[in-house]
């Protein structure tokens, strides 16, 4: 084996010592800072067109029954996200306040003249309608400017759904329902929350609570932006100075840390170029590709200081000659396996497959381009570094090989059956601080307002029949009764409840006719008085034709394995308890395709990373020429990733989308190591495996354990964030690649050792 590879060293050495020769030379020099300088400078301009884009509808998988048919339903019936809900609270006093109410209704007049603001709804100016022989007649349902009416006007809205579904179930806040414009522009999203809050602040209402999609994916934005930002910048400087402490001379440490920074820019900047914005996922760009790079320099820089060699050129060209081929190796694997998420048919994941993919390869480049013309400036002769290695370590890793073992087995046997508990499950506000305002917003809302997450069902009347019709209409109402009473779920909006609701009007206003018309006339009575309604009121639960419907709600955070549960209860009942010859029904929307998203996100995740681990092997496979040794090549790799999913479990940390892309992280970036010492000894083997072990633990050992400790320290930095997902992104990167260096130093050599007898060394 160790022939094949060096055969292939040998056929190209002629063209890497021109390649290096050039390098070295003055016009090979100037050429090459050149072209860097200029594609470097283009680079770093287009850093400025980044733009995040943390859209939810970008995660829904495409071509999918669900996705095309909210599609569908939301060209009928608009997004059913693009709300805010305003719940208004009178600081501890009465709601039914009528200072407090005229100052509410002075809001809402304002709010309803705000840029992007397209409808809002509000009980302090909504008005109970009565039809009575003289024709439709209305009041205010609230007599703000007649206190003593307050009081009554109370006991009539706590005592009628339809009313009371706008105030909190502990009657102390009043909510404001507002619809806006569908954004594509975070900035302007943020002005509009912004603008909302100032305009509170105006009318003196302090105790408000804004509760929606804008708000959290704002406060989701400004975390992300500002924790990489922050912890990016915190494990770069952490890394340099690592870097200073182990090489303990300024020039040493400052090349692997130039290249990691010029490979970041030209990724950005290219990302940039291409107007690619970057989504929740990409984000996690930047400490992959930091790190990534920080290795092959890392290793490049530990060959040249390890080289015997005098001259300069010819002690670059010798470090070439051992580290090329492991690092091209590394890197087109690990490029491979990144690339493997783009068969995933979600965009953000394609997005980061092939971008990290990219970023790899530049890595690379960057490396074997300016990185050599760099080694000349600074890369002193003869520099060891504070971490190596003890020359008696391997027989000592021989002397406790038992204890070694036994260790592995025991960890993961006892981690293994954590794997069992792991469960797909994800909250939507659970990766925000417990005292974030927005996540107590929304807990509020799902405690006293019935719910913060939007729910929908599509209806659609069979045959020649219309939503219209009375017998569909009874069909709807069941739907609604159980998610009302069984689900729940709250501030429903249906046909059925406009039809009871003008029954109600019908029948002098009394709450006790808020139900279904029980005969035929009566409920033509009502069809008749609907004709009377706003259309926009109508097209907004019924579409134009009538053959379709919306049943609409808000429920609070169950957790996506929970509401799956639910959904798959509520299905069984529709199944037994529906006409199905009368209508057909969906549940839609963003909120259940969210949270199928997740799953499948999380499923697709976990195949994305066999996939990568199946594509790496065969390529490993195919540069050892030994099954055997793809085996022992992947234990190191494999084992850490079980471990941590037994952590996972254990520790009952559901898998979900910033959970699920660790695994694909961890080993993208662990493997690298072992394919650089797996290299080493095919490169160094001999009839004496103990002594080429020992040799490539003396050249690969200390950069194996430079990388680790950079990488894992700049990881473990993400730790302090209050944000779960970088949170978590930390410790268990840190942990996944803490326990593969261990076993890559531990098990790895014992395995390579122990795994050939002596004759097949020959």
């Amino acid at each position: 084996m160790n022939r094949k590879i060096n055969l292939t060293v040998n056929l190209l050495s002629p063209i890497l010592n021109k390649y290096i020769d050039w390098i070295a030379s003055r016009t090979g020099k100037t050429i090459c800072l050149t072209l860097f300088f200029i594609i470097t400078v283009y680079f770093s301009w287009n850093l400025q067109f980044l733009a995040f884009d943390f859209e939810f509808e970008n995660f829904f998988p495409g071509n999918d029954p669900d996705s095309q048919l909210y599609e569908i339903h939301k060209e009928e019936f608009g997004y059913d996200n693009d709300f805010l809900l305003l719940v208004i609270n009178n600081e501890g006093k009465s709601i039914f306040d009528s200072s407090f109410l005229a100052g509410i209704r002075a809001f809402e007049i304002s709010l309803k003249k705000v840029q992007d603001v397209d409808q809002v709804l509000s009980p302090v100016s909504q008005k109970h309608f009565i039809n009575g022989p003289t024709g439709l007649l209305s009041f205010p349902l609230i007599h703000i400017d007649n206190p003593d009416q307050l009081q009554k006007d109370s006991i009539r809205i706590f005592s009628n759904p339809f009313y009371s579904s706008s105030f909190s179930s502990d009657k102390k806040s009043i909510g404001i329902y507002l619809t806006h414009t569908h954004f594509t522009d975070q900035k302007k999203s943020q002005e509009l929350v912004s603008g909302i809050e100032k305009l509170a602040i105006n009318y003196e209402l302090h105790d408000i609570r804004l509760v929606g999609k804008l708000t959290a994916q704002n406060v989701f934005i400004s975390f992300i932006q500002k924790d990489f930002g922050k912890f990016l910048g915190g494990s770069i400087l952490l890394s340099f100075i690592i870097l200073l402490l182990l090489f303990r001379n300024f020039k040493a440490a400052l090349l692997p840390f130039l290249i990691s920074l010029f490979s970041l820019i030209w990724l950005f900047g290219l990302m940039g170029a291409l107007d690619i914005k970057i989504t929740l996922l990409s984000s996690l760009l930047p400490p992959i590709m930091f790190f990534v790079s920080m290795s092959d320099s890392v290793h490049l820089m530990n060959a040249i200081h390890k080289s015997s060699q005098t001259d300069k050129a010819e002690r670059i060209k010798s470090a070439i000659q051992i580290v090329w081929v492991p690092t091209l190796l590394t890197s087109v694997t690990t490029a491979v396996g990144f690339l493997s998420l783009i068969w995933i048919n979600t965009q953000p994941i394609q997005s980061l497959g092939l971008f990290a993919a990219a970023g790899i390869l530049i890595a690379f480049i960057v490396t074997f381009s300016i990185g050599l013309v760099l080694s000349w400036y600074l890369n002193p002769a003869g520099q060891r570094t504070l971490i190596q290695l003890p020359p008696a370590y391997l027989d000592f890793l021989i002397q406790y090989r038992l204890h070694i073992l036994s260790v592995v087995i025991v960890m993961t046997l006892i981690l293994i059956p954590g794997i069992s508990r792991l469960q797909i499950n994800a909250y939507l506000l659970d990766d925000l601080p417990e005292n974030s305002r927005v996540r107590q917003d929304f807990e509020f809302t799902d405690q006293f307002l019935n719910g913060s997450k939007p729910y929908e069902i599509r209806i659609e009347a069979k045959d020649s029949l219309s939503v219209w019709d009375q017998e569909v209409m009874r069909e709807i109402e069941k739907i609604e009764k159980y998610l009302l009473n069984e689900y729940p779920v709250g501030r429903l909006q249906s046909p059925s409840v406009l039809m009871k609701y003008l029954n109600m009007v019908n029948n002098g206003g009394l709450n006790a006719f808020y139900s279904l018309p029980g005969t035929k006339q009566d409920y033509n009575k009502n069809l008749t008085l609907s004709r009377r309604l706003n259309p926009e009121t109508i097209r907004k639960l019924i579409s134009e034709d009538g053959r379709s419907a919306r049943i609409a709600g808000f429920f609070p955070e169950l957790g996506s394995y929970e509401t799956k549960v639910r959904n798959e209860k509520f299905m069984d009942y529709l199944g037994t308890n529906i006409d199905h010859s009368v209508i057909n029904y969906r549940i839609t929307g963003t909120t259940f395709l969210i949270d199928k998203s997740h799953e499948l996100l999380s499923k697709n995740l976990i195949k994305g990373l066999l996939t990568a681990v199946l594509i790496i092997g065969i390529m490993l496979g195919i540069y050892f020429r030994s099954f055997k040794l793809l085996l022992i090549s992947l234990i190191p790799n494999l084992v850490p990733l079980l471990i941590v999913a037994g952590v996972l479990g254990w520790m009952d940390i559901s898998l979900k989308m910033t959970t699920s892309i660790i695994f694909t992280i961890a080993f993208g970036i662990a493997v690298d190591d072992t394919i650089h010492l797996m290299s080493h000894f095919l490169k160094y083997k001999t009839h004496d495996l103990r002594a080429s072990l020992k040799k490539t633990l003396e050249h690969a050992g200390s950069a194996m354990l430079i990388t680790s400790i950079i990488v894992i320290a700049g990881f473990s930095l993400f730790m302090l964030s209050d944000f779960g997902a970088t949170f978590y992104l930390g410790l268990f990167v840190s942990l996944s690649l803490l326990v593969a260096l261990i076993i890559d130093l531990t098990l790895l050599p014992l395995l390579l050792l122990f795994s050939k007898k002596k004759k097949d060394a020959e």
